[in-house]
């Protein structure tokens, strides 16, 4: 008896500490890592406000939405249905020398916790904080050096540094540093390339989440991005990064085979617990504006007849920068055999990876 009574006290004790310090740091916990104003610490105080893009993350499990206000930059996607979203999914959109100004959010009820990674790459900072559900969190991330010279243009991974599910090697995205007008030159696309193969070949190393760079010169350009069985093209997450001439006539080739495991997300189980390719997914090529500004060029309907064959996409290259694929999420879920419910565990969540960048010099 007089254990357990000792058992008793050491229980209440323990409630009681938790409870002291719940109370003592409540009004303390809501904002984590730094200020939503321009502070001096990571942007000075006489920055432009034209340098400044000011910047709203919203992490769901497994995708980033966001929003981008400033410094010549509105965050817009035309989907192929008309359909406008003021927002991007993995994507982020600065001209070299500015600073994204970052608040950062956890959609609740739909994440767990999740963390925004910016390797260094040549920038001055890199990001790598936790975005939790309940507290707002910011960061910032500057398109240029230590010494304050523009890095270089071209398209940088970030991604999900926490593990919050088993898909949580899809949340990537990518930084695209383009141009405030023209096309990337080709200085620029030479410097980009050199950092990007020095990131492969130290800190990167057989990273999936640094792209590769394919450069397919001439008039008439063809890309080819196939597909894998984890639903990535070229086994990459983004897809790589191709550099094409301007006003070049591209032909892109995308070829996405009939999902069969559940590595892919495009097998998706309905309500009886049995796996099914998805299909009415939007795929194809956007345009990325100097605005920022992202709108349809050429696309096409994922459906049983596109599985297993070449989907091409022909397309005149006038803008400074494109993505293709499939460039917003799709809901999935894994229900085997009817299996899954709140007692046995649930598994869902909007999921992206067959996409990538395609950069245009000039």
């Amino acid at each position: 008896m007089k254990k357990e009574t000792w058992e008793w006290i050491w229980t209440g004790f323990a409630i009681l500490l938790l409870a002291i310090v719940v109370v003592t740091t409540l009004p303390q916990v809501f904002t984590v890592g730094g200020t939503s104003t321009v502070f001096s610490a990571d942007i000075p105080s006489n920055t432009p406000t034209s340098m400044v893009i000011q910047t709203t993350v919203y992490a769901e499990e497994y995708v980033f939405m966001v929003q981008e206000h400033g410094g010549g930059i509105d965050s817009e996607l035309v989907l192929p249905n008309g359909t406008v979203l003021p927002y991007y999914y993995n994507l982020m959109v600065v001209h070299p020398g500015q600073y994204l100004n970052m608040t950062m959010y956890a959609v609740m009820g739909k994440t767990a916790t999740e963390n925004m990674y910016i390797p260094v790459y040549n920038s001055k900072y890199v990001v790598d904080t936790q975005i939790v559900p309940g507290l707002t969190q910011y960061a910032v991330w500057y398109a240029a050096t230590s010494s304050g010279t523009p890095i270089a243009e071209g398209a940088y991974a970030f991604l999900d540094g926490e593990y919050n599910g088993p898909w949580f090697s899809y949340d990537v995205g990518e930084i695209l540093v383009i141009p405030t007008s023209g096309y990337f030159s080709p200085n620029d696309i030479s410097s980009y390339i050199s950092s990007s193969n020095a990131a492969h070949s130290s800190g990167l190393v057989g990273d999936p989440y640094n792209p590769p760079i394919i450069v397919v010169s001439g008039s008439s350009p063809v890309l080819y991005a196939v597909s894998d069985k984890y639903a990535a093209f070229n086994d990459s997450i983004p897809g790589p990064t191709f550099i094409i001439n301007a006003n070049s006539t591209a032909t892109l080739k995308l070829y996405i085979p009939t999902p069969d495991n559940d590595h892919n997300w495009l097998d998706n189980y309905t309500a009886s617990g049995t796996p099914e390719p998805m299909t009415g997914l939007y795929v194809g090529v956007y345009a990325v504006w100097w605005n920022g500004t992202i709108t349809p060029v050429a696309y096409q309907m994922l459906n049983a007849s596109t599985y297993n064959t070449y989907m091409t996409f022909t397309f005149r290259a006038n803008a400074p920068a494109y993505v293709y694929g499939i460039i917003y999420p799709a809901y999935y879920v894994y229900n085997l055999d009817g299996m899954s419910n709140p007692l046995t565990g649930e598994q869902a969540g909007y999921l992206m990876s067959l996409w990538g960048t395609i950069l245009v010099e000039g």
